[in-house]
C-alpha cells in the first residue's frame, strides 16, 4: 500500500427479530442525532444495509477508518451498538478487516 498507510475497515454486522423491528428502527434514527458519524473517524462505505433472513433482520454498516483513528472508531461503533442492547434478541458484532493490499503485504506481495 502506498507510502504504508493502513487504513482498515470496521464493520459493524447486528441482527435482531423480525418483530422488533420497529423498535429498532426507532433506535436507528435516535443514533443518527445522538451519534452523527464524525468525518474525521474515516468514510461510511456502507452506512446501513437491511436485509431479512429466517434468523430476523440483519443489518451491516462498513466504515473505512482513517489512519490513527481504529481505537476511536471503535469507540464510536461500541456507542451506536450500546443503544439497541435494550431489544430483546439483538446481537451484533464489530470486526476489524484488512483491506488486501494489506494482506497482500504480510506475504510480501502487492496488488498489480
Amino acid at each position: 500500500m502506498k507510502g504504508g498507510k493502513k487504513m482498515p475497515y470496521l464493520v459493524i454486522t447486528s441482527i435482531y427479530p423480525s418483530d422488533k423491528a420497529p423498535e429498532a428502527a426507532k433506535k436507528y434514527l435516535e443514533t443518527l442525532t445522538k451519534y452523527p458519524f464524525d468525518e474525521n473517524l474515516g468514510t461510511r462505505l456502507v452506512p446501513a444495509a437491511v436485509k431479512s433472513t429466517h434468523q430476523g433482520i440483519q443489518a451491516v454498516s462498513i466504515f473505512e477508518v482513517k489512519q490513527g483513528k481504529l481505537e476511536d472508531a471503535i469507540t464510536y461503533a461500541g456507542n451506536v451498538v450500546a443503544m439497541f442492547i435494550s431489544i430483546q434478541g439483538y446481537e451484533s458484532t464489530i470486526e476489524v478487516y484488512m483491506k488486501a493490499e494489506e494482506a497482500l503485504g504480510l506475504l510480501g506481495m502487492s496488488l498489480p
